[in-house]
């Protein structure tokens, strides 16, 4: 296991490990970033006046409410939901959790309650004495720090102009400075997660800036906040960046978003030229020539353009634009993620997901990307998706933008270094995960996975993630069971060592055929799986071939996961060797048949397993064609197509 991590993650990465294990045993890092009360942040006494005057302005502060409040009506009545329900909750203490459940946290809300099981965490010391893999999912605790509530009570204020949005805004945050000072506590453990609530919090002051609730002393407490957040990020930042992911974009733009807006001592300037390097550095390491990124993951690749999108709106505040490079890499981004949703907004959902959606300023449904993607589309390409209420959160971002109409129709996607491929037909599509290299972390075992939509339905698909830490045998729904392919005996196709770590990286060469698709791998003991992908003229056609490398007999199970049961029994299974099938449903201690739609919450669903046990075994499965299945040959609608 060593070996192979030290050959996958390099030196570099153990050596950085163990420095950062250093730091805390050693006290090194508490002392660096020590408990503080919010007062010992010094922050000059005509601040509030000076910043009125020479804070650079977002378009929400620069738009007039009544100009876009006809807007978000119009847009909450077509979705049948107005953001003033939300804002209203929240004065009752309920907010919505993971963009989907309410919670009841209390007027006064348990900010170190997890939301998930309510345990709670030791607010009372430095936050390098904790650990994020405790029994109790750190996501619950850090949830509601997240400050995904700004936004209904941003959008709440646009359209009614009721000054309780904007006093409930400013109430919340006071609380929570006051129940987490500087460092202390779970809120402090994590740059990403203070960035992000850093993000939520500019822009309902920025959207606030000028409403009398926004007092001075209100905008003192909230350039501590910023002081507070850069100094948190800036003293550890290297373990961000050493994660090879979304954290260390995050972190950078969290030192860009405190630096521009918040910027009253020398050192902030210092942390915009070093998130700007890094962000630099970061965009070029972890968005791959295609536009694929690092995480392996749709939703985490909606949070990258969320992000760059932001800090895009950051820079244009200060009459800049992002470097050449990183809009080059954002634009390949949004045009990744584009090609891959459908006209309804969902995506082939593949990888983990931790239920991150940074800005929910639509009333549009979690699985919805049209509001990320249209914004990115906006800012980066001038280009717009048809209209329709997934317009809020481009408004409200960037203001009126002119853009032009985006392309009705998206050629297949064909990134093979992301491993990320589909074909599309006229009732469907057709996605396919054949990772051929891994610069960094795969997220799941999913080598060969296939999801398939079909009549404006995704019959068979990843079931997302249910939580990164539950108790009970869960896992995410990373391992290889749970996804659409066939494995052998208990076996994944890569060994889990940790929760966010897979060994050794098991790729899979793709390549195309003049009917189709093809990858193989070696990941499962002494066995070869390859899976073959066709469009035919009705429909798809799916073939797996599972060899034994040295004869020997193993039992193959191929599965295929759905919301409903109707949806698998479209797809027609045959198999070369006699074989079992059975339909489960909600296995007890993660077992199959659940799905996750959003994080910390699922729901029974369905799982269609055939198993054979043999040498060599092949399982064929076509959606909308006939199949029948011969020795040397399968027929897909009466055509004749070569098993090899």
């Amino acid at each position: 296991m060593y070996l192979s991590a030290l050959q996958h993650l390099g030196p570099a990465w153990f050596l950085r490990r163990l420095w950062f294990q250093a730091e805390r045993s050693f006290g090194w890092l508490e002392r660096r970033c020590p408990l503080q009360t919010w007062d010992q942040i010094q922050v000059p006494d005509d601040y509030a006046a000076r910043w009125r005057r020479s804070a650079p302005c977002l378009p929400i502060a620069k738009i007039d409410r009544a100009f876009l409040a006809p807007h978000v009506e119009a847009w909450a009545v077509e979705n049948g939901h107005s953001p003033v329900a939300d804002a209203d909750l929240l004065a009752l203490g309920r907010f919505r959790i993971f963009n989907h459940d309410l919670f009841d946290a209390g007027v006064q809300p348990r900010w170190q309650t997890s939301v998930l099981n309510g345990a709670s965490v030791d607010a009372s010391v430095h936050w390098t004495k904790l650990s994020d893999a405790s029994t109790t999912d750190i996501k619950g605790v850090w949830e509601l720090s997240r400050f995904a509530w700004v936004y209904p009570l941003v959008r709440a204020w646009v359209l009614d102009g009721e000054t309780r949005h904007v006093e409930r805004f400013w109430a919340l945050l006071e609380d929570w400075m006051q129940a987490n000072p500087p460092n202390r506590g779970p809120q402090w453990m994590c740059g990403q997660e203070a960035s992000l609530r850093l993000i939520a919090v500019t822009f309902a002051v920025q959207a606030f800036r000028d409403h009398p609730a926004s007092t001075d002393e209100r905008l003192t407490l909230v350039a501590r906040l910023a002081d507070a957040t850069a100094r948190r990020i800036r003293f550890h930042f290297d373990y961000a960046l050493s994660q090879q992911n979304n954290h260390g974009i995050a972190e950078a733009i969290g030192l860009q978003t405190a630096a521009v807006f918040w910027a009253y001592r020398p050192g902030l300037f210092g942390a915009y030229r070093q998130g700007m390097s890094e962000l630099t550095e970061q965009c070029a390491a972890l968005i791959g020539p295609e536009g694929g990124f690092s995480q392996h993951s749709t939703n985490y690749h909606r949070l990258l353009l969320q992000l760059l999108t932001w800090s895009e709106i950051v820079e244009r505040s200060v009459r800049s634009t992002l470097p050449e490079a990183v809009r080059a890499q954002a634009v390949a981004a949004t045009d990744f993620l584009a090609s891959l949703m459908e006209t309804d907004g969902t995506v082939p959902r593949y990888g983990a997901d931790d239920g991150a959606n940074l800005f929910p300023l639509s009333g549009c449904a979690y699985d919805d990307f049209r509001p990320a993607v249209g914004a990115a589309l906006a800012i980066f390409k001038g280009e717009r998706l048809p209209v329709g209420p997934w317009d809020e959160t481009a408004l409200l971002l960037l203001g009126p933008t002119a853009a032009s109409a985006a392309p009705a129709l998206r050629p297949d996607a064909d990134y093979p270094s992301a491993g990320v491929f589909t074909l599309r037909h006229p009732r469907g599509t057709l996605f396919f995960r054949a990772p051929q290299a891994f610069r960094t972390r795969p997220s799941h075992a999913d080598q060969l996975h296939v999801s398939l939509r079909w009549d404006g339905e995704w019959i068979a698909e990843d079931p997302g993630t249910y939580s990164y830490n539950a108790p009970g045998g869960w896992d995410g729904f990373a391992g290889s069971r749970f996804h659409n392919l066939v494995t052998v005996g208990g076996f994944d196709s890569m060994r889990r060592v940790g929760r966010f770590l897979w060994l050794p990286w098991v790729t899979c060469a793709p390549r195309w055929q003049a009917d189709g698709l093809v990858a193989a791998h070696l990941g499962f003991p002494g066995f070869k799986s390859q899976r073959r992908v066709i469009k035919t003229a009705n429909g798809f056609v799916i073939i797996d071939r599972m060899t034994g490398l040295v004869k020997q007999e193993g039992a193959c199970t191929l599965r295929w996961h759905g919301r409903s049961r109707a949806g698998l029994e479209q797809l027609t299974v045959a198999c070369s060797a006699p074989s079992t099938e059975a339909y489960v449903t909600a296995l007890p201690d993660g077992g199959e048949g659940w799905h996750s739609t959003h994080y910390g919450s699922k729901e029974p669903s369905w799982c269609r397993r055939i198993t054979a046990t043999g040498r060599d075994v092949t399982f064929v499965t076509a959606l909308g064609c006939s199949l029948r299945l011969e020795a040397n040959s399968f027929f897909a609608d009466g055509e004749e197509y070569p098993l090899e």
